[in-house]
């Protein structure tokens, strides 16, 4: 008996989702998210390609060589004339080029490729509590169509109730065949409503699924626990975000990685100091010896396209200009979200305070003229009205709690605060 139960037990938990496995199945299995990681990877795979940039670069060079006519040296004056070079001969040449001093694009590149890093790491932070927030509120849809199920499937019951009761007194021939019609009518309006919000709920389920990369449809979700809190002031939060928010972070690290590109580009016109050694050998001439020899050269090179490193300079530098007017519209975009979740955080507030007062005014109305019906003293009108009021006093209970819910975790995420 008691391996059964534990085997039911764990079928019923495979078959249910709450909020904390919906998060940490979209943080592992999202698709979006998943990009961002791997470009992280991707940068931190570019940093071990700079960081090979101090180390020498190996060339090799191995040839066989054909003239069409073997050189000849010919002494003016003179019948005489011999081999300036084989006519077949074979050319190696192996070595390896170290830069000693290059004015820093060395170093720079490998900043830049850190400071990507970085920047890519607070970009995946940013996407990810959105990723959460977004887990949240479509969890808590599912939660506010579920909870209208329940509210339609308990009004259906009450109005077949009622339906039931009108019949009889119809045969009793207390009320009209109107009345009885009306209930009717009545009951197949709540019908339809009862089938649109079963839809809405196959959607958010949908919505669901799609986040956290699985299917989510036939599980049992479970009521969530976000305690709503105290809010600070608006100035706080939009302070809080303006320091908090990722996204900002990102674009100032992508600021100073475009200065130091600018940097590194104007640089290309200058000569980079090298070391090379190499090893020699060729058969070509028939009178040199040794045919290999080792060679060692000290020098200096420049080495850049026309006005490339120009153009790429200020090309940086117009990067740098762009991202400056992002940066702005960001934190004017940030301030707008503060701004507009602090706003229909205090609505839901409201709102949900009015939903609980106008419950027990509905409850109180309906059974009072549920009463006055069973006595005669109220028409099949006012009833379906009376009954009509607390179903929405209801249905209006459910999804201003949960707006409320909703709107406190949009507080949370727009001011960058760890999400409940």
């Amino acid at each position: 008996m008691k391996k059964i139960l534990i085997s039911l037990l764990i079928i019923s938990r495979s078959f249910s989702l709450d909020l904390n496995q919906a998060i940490e199945k979209a943080l592992t299995k999202n698709p979006e998210l998943l990009s961002y990681k791997q470009q992280i990877t991707t940068a931190q795979l570019k940093l071990k390609v700079d960081e090979n940039l101090y180390l020498p670069v190996f060339f090799g060079t191995v040839s066989q060589r054909v003239y069409s006519e073997t050189p000849l040296t010919n002494i003016p004056s003179l019948p005489v004339s011999f081999k300036q070079s084989n006519r077949s001969f074979t050319a190696i040449n192996i070595g390896l080029n170290q830069t000693l001093y290059n004015f820093g694009q060395t170093e720079t590149a490998i900043k830049i490729s850190k400071n990507n890093i970085q920047a890519l790491s607070y970009l995946y932070q940013e996407k990810e509590s959105q990723l959460k927030g977004e887990v949240i509120k479509a969890y808590i849809d599912i939660l506010i169509a579920s909870a209208m199920v329940d509210v339609y499937k308990k009004e259906l019951e009450a109005i077949e109730g009622l339906y039931r009761q009108a019949e009889g007194f119809f045969n009793e021939g207390l009320i009209t065949k109107v009345d009885l019609l009306q209930t009717k009518v009545r009951l197949m309006e709540v019908y339809r409503s009862k089938t649109e919000v079963e839809g809405n709920q196959k959607v958010a389920i949908s919505r669901l699924s799609q986040l956290i990369g699985e299917d989510a449809q036939d599980r049992e979700f479970h009521k969530v626990n976000i305690k709503v809190q105290d809010i600070e002031s608006l100035d706080s939060l939009m302070k809080k975000a303006l320091e908090n928010r990722k996204i900002i972070k990102f674009y100032q690290l992508n600021l100073q990685q475009s200065d130091l590109e600018q940097r590194m580009y104007s640089r290309e016109f200058f000569p980079k100091l090298f070391l090379q050694g190499e090893y020699i050998y060729t058969n070509q001439n028939p009178y040199l010896d040794p045919k290999s020899n080792f060679l060692l050269t000290i020098g200096a090179t420049v080495n850049f396209q026309g006005t490339m490193p120009y153009y790429k300079t200020l090309q940086a530098r117009s990067n740098t200009a762009k991202l400056k007017f992002e940066m702005e519209d960001i934190r004017n975009r940030i301030i707008l979200e503060v701004k507009t979740a602090y706003q229909n955080y205090l609505t839901a507030k409201e709102n949900y305070r009015v939903s609980l007062e106008s419950l027990e005014y509905a409850k109180e109305y309906f059974e009072l003229v549920k009463e006055q019906y069973a006595n005669q003293l109220a028409t099949n009108t006012d009833l379906l009205n009376a009954e009509s009021s607390l179903t929405k006093a209801l249905e209006s209970k459910e999804i201003n709690y949960y707006n409320l819910l909703k709107s406190y975790v949009e507080i949370k995420k727009t001011a960058g605060e760890e999400l409940p």
